[in-house]
């Protein structure tokens, strides 16, 4: 979770050396030209670029570093894309590892000797990462390149890149710190890793010419020769993965490395091309996500919603609070919140950067300590040093009441990036970014009421008439009308949210105050107070009890300060259905397969491994939905997830994580208890 960051100093030509590996980070004559030699020139680019055929190329890097070589590789792709803009290549994605990230103030110091690269380094600067282990995606679409910063040990990172059949990488650069000073990542694992992420014809170049490297990669079948190295360096190792099977241990190889995700693999559908033309069905916060991701790739989109304008159900809320629900201890579900919600406020300031406007306030919120248990917890947080800082911060009772303006009466972790958003501004906010692309199209008044798919296409029964799409992603709170109960245990929450006149000592709040419930500072002369849960109730009717119910949680957890004592609610409140799972996770892939067509998972349940078993069969549906309450913080990198796997680009999670999410996970939890009966059953 949490890792340390690289401790460095800087020698007498300005070169960061890694204290730990008493290594320079790059050369220290020219960091620039080694980059152009070492890794561009010795993967053959730009010139492999033009022959590329397809949208994006990926290259992965092992060793991050000061970020020189990712930035190098993005400048010169912008000035491949500005030189052929009628390219196919559309995008440059780059996978780097690095398990000692450098602080952000290193990093720019570093950097700041390659004037040539300040626009590049400043990009990178201001979306530089939480040293959170796992995938940190940045979008540059100044330079058409996606970075993905993966921290961890490369041996742990590499085994959680979800892999095509057909591989996943185009270039390899393997700038990890010298062997001899940095053996632990120059191993058998690393070689194996690259074999079974290699796409065929795949190319490597790396500064050393190490006879071990040398050999270890050709033991696991790359090809390699020895090339000149950069300035007073003889040699270097340079290569590729072959484009076909050139003898029965290279097959060998490939095989031994190559472990299925079977029923959890994501890439069985035909990936998506710029032009293809996406239903969208739903058009709040998720599927304003999900059409707004699929525009900017070239798709054309049609958004739809049964109601007369977008964001009619829990998105159409006026507030609600943004931050991660954290646990104490390391767990896929908090390493999901953590992740979803570090690319989700990066997501929302690159949105707002752009020229997007939706009311919000980066004012922080105060998750407090209301009673043992939540105590406990924090205190096991603060002890294991679970979260960066950059997430959580702790504050006694007078250090949250001045953070909030108000009497708060408990400690409390503090989330300062965290705060309130305006969820059907927002929608709005998507939609006309994705229509300013000239690419999407919103129909509203139109009830889906079915679907059915072929090898090539699925049609959508509405109320306007039979539609045609290449795919279609449902992201719909209302789940009956299209029998989607069939394919996802969806259960149906109602929450009622209490609109707050401000006045008196609460006008001042200035925070969300979240404990069993929230209270959000004033937008429109309202504050923001909830919320009840009531558990398959579909009615949307405002109800009093509900409405007292809400008070006397706030009196009853915030009762010790005055201003507490005197909240009254008035009667305007709003109630909306949320769509859950039982997990409490959202869906985020591929619409499940139902028990009848699932009938070779069933070995599940007789121990057969999740490798012996097939992938799902491919599908034009895809579902985006089970986000609760928390759709703000894990929508954004869902609808990313999804997008990415539609496209047949890399995606931004772990396998780990990815399995967390997986619309998958029910049927197959199922068929490894043996609770979908066979034929013989």
């Amino acid at each position: 979770m949490k890792t340390r960051h690289a401790t460095v100093h800087f020698n007498q030509q300005g070169t960061p050396v890694a204290d730990e590996f008493d290594d320079v980070y790059f050369s220290n004559d020219s960091g620039i030209d080694e980059t152009l030699h070492v890794f561009l020139a010795g993967n053959e680019l730009p010139e492999r670029w033009l022959e590329h055929t397809t949208a994006h190329f990926v290259v992965a890097e092992t060793g991050f570093g000061t970020g020189l070589n990712c930035l190098v590789a993005m400048q010169a792709f912008a000035r491949f894309r500005r030189q052929h803009p009628d390219h196919p290549l559309k995008r440059l994605f780059i996978l780097t590892t690095e398990c000692f990230l450098l602080k952000q103030e290193d990093a720019g110091r570093a950097l700041a000797h390659f004037p040539a690269l300040a626009e590049a380094t400043a990009a990178l600067l201001r979306q530089y990462p939480v040293n959170l282990e796992g995938c940190h995606r940045l979008d540059f679409s100044a330079f058409s390149t996606t970075l993905d910063i993966w921290i961890g040990d490369v041996h742990g990172i590499l085994p959680e890149w979800h892999n095509p059949v057909n591989g996943l990488v185009d270039a390899w650069f393997l700038d990890g710190f010298a062997p001899s000073k940095n053996p632990q990542m120059w191993t058998s694992s690393l070689y194996k890793q690259m074999a079974r992420l290699s796409k065929p014809g795949a190319t490597f170049a790396t500064f050393t010419a190490a006879g071990l490297v040398k050999r270890g990669l050709a033991e696991h079948g790359f090809e390699v020769k020895k090339c000149r190295g950069f300035g007073r360096k003889r040699d270097m190792l340079a290569g590729t993965w072959p484009a076909g099977p050139r003898s029965q241990d290279v097959t060998a190889t490939k095989k031994a490395v190559s472990y299925s995700d079977g029923p959890y693999y994501r890439y069985s559908q035909n990936a998506l091309k710029s032009g293809d033309h996406v239903a969208v069905v739903g058009a709040g916060i998720s599927g304003a996500m999900a059409a707004l991701a699929l525009t900017r790739r070239g798709m054309q989109v049609t958004l739809i919603t049964k109601a007369t304008q977008p964001a009619d159900g829990a998105s159409g809320n006026p507030q609600g609070g943004f931050y991660p629900q954290l646990h104490a201890q390391r767990s896929p579900a908090s390493e999901l919140q953590a992740h979803s919600f570090i690319y989700s406020k990066r997501f929302y300031d690159t949105l707002l950067k752009q020229g997007a406007t939706f009311a919000h306030q980066w004012c922080g919120v105060l998750l407090l300590e209301f009673n043992e248990k939540v105590a406990a917890r924090h205190k096991i947080m603060r002890q294991q040093q679970t979260w960066p800082d950059a997430l959580l911060t702790d504050v006694d009772a007078n250090q949250a009441s001045e953070l909030a303006n108000i009497e708060v009466p408990y400690p409390a972790h503090f989330c300062a990036d965290g705060g309130w958003i305006s969820p059907p501004e927002l929608v709005d906010a998507l939609i006309k970014q994705a229509e300013s692309t000239g690419l999407l199209t919103l129909q509203t008044n139109t009830q889906v009421t079915g679907f059915s798919q072929t090898s090539h296409q699925v049609t959508l029964v509405t109320n306007q008439g039979n539609k045609v799409f290449s795919q279609a992603i449902f992201a719909t709170g209302e789940s009956s009308a299209l029998n989607l109960e069939q394919y996802l245990p969806l259960r149906l929450v109602r929450g009622q949210v209490e609109a707050i006149a401000s006045q008196g000592e609460l006008s001042h709040l200035k925070t969300v105050l979240c404990h069993k419930g929230y209270l959000t500072p004033a937008f429109q002369g309202q504050h923001a107070m909830g919320s009840t849960y009531i558990k398959n109730e579909t009615d949307t009717q405002t109800r009093g009890e509900e409405s007292e119910q809400n008070q006397s949680l706030h009196q009853r957890i915030l009762g010790e300060t005055e201003w507490a004592r005197h909240l009254k609610v008035t009667g305007n409140a709003r109630a909306a259905i949320r769509q859950t799972l039982p997990d409490h996770q959202p869906a985020s892939g591929s619409l499940p397969v139902t028990a009848e067509s699932c009938k070779p998972w069933l070995a599940l349940g007789k121990g057969i491994k999740l490798s012996q078993v097939p992938p799902p069969e491919p599908q034009r549906v895809n579902v985006l939905l089970g986000f609760g309450s928390r759709g703000l913080t894990t929508a954004p990198l869902m609808a990313e997830v999804l997008i990415s796997q539609m496209t047949g680009e890399p995606l931004p999670l772990s396998d780990t994580l990815l399995k967390t999410v997986n619309p998958q996970r029910f049927i197959i939890r199922q068929c490894i208890r043996s609770q979908v009966e066979s034929d013989e059953g």
